[in-house]
């Protein structure tokens, strides 16, 4: 497998997608078409969760998907200049066999912050002015382990929103 690295464009891709880039073919560019394994391989990690907090390289990473029947509700805006993207669900288990029912919480039992609470403090900090914006990379699914790299967006905002029974977190990102 070829070692790759992600290319941080202005532009989102979601109006076409393309292969990866041939001049570099160690780059990742906004609209490339890639597997799973080069999008770990690209981020150099093995990613298990949609949400990922400030991986080694200093960057943290969404992973998204608006397909039909995806778990979340996630979506993109004005062209591909806004991302907004449905936090985690409370693990599924013993306590809890219905997550879907349950809040989403910023916190885990034993009071650690979720990924979740990473991101929602973020751009807490960021919206108060002590931080500059978290820098995000979004990856879509468009097919089982096929995915889009959408770019390198500024993580501006969340909220909490009611969803049926319960509150999820909504996260925002601007697309750089």
């Amino acid at each position: 497998m070829r070692s790759l690295t992600v290319a941080a464009g202005p532009d989102i891709g979601t109006n076409g997608y393309r292969a990866p880039n041939l001049m570099n073919r160690n780059a990742i560019s906004p609209g490339d078409v890639i597997s799973y394994p080069e999008m770990c391989s690209a981020i150099r990690a093995n990613l298990q969760r949609g949400m990922n907090f400030q991986l080694r390289d200093g960057y943290s990473v969404i992973l998204m998907s608006r397909r039909s029947g995806a778990p979340y509700v996630d979506s993109i805006q004005e062209d591909g200049r806004i991302l907004i993207y449905e936090g985690h669900d409370v693990p599924r288990g013993v306590v809890n066999s219905h997550p879907k029912q349950v809040d989403q919480p910023d916190r885990t039992p034993g009071g650690r912050m979720t990924q979740n609470g990473l991101f929602a403090k973020a751009a807490g900090e960021f919206k108060a002015g002590t931080r500059s914006p978290e820098l995000v990379r979004v990856y879509e699914k468009i097919h089982a382990g096929i995915w889009v790299y959408n770019g390198l967006f500024r993580l501006v905002d969340c909220w909490k929103e009611q969803s049926g029974p319960r509150k999820v977190l909504e996260v925002q990102a601007r697309n750089r």
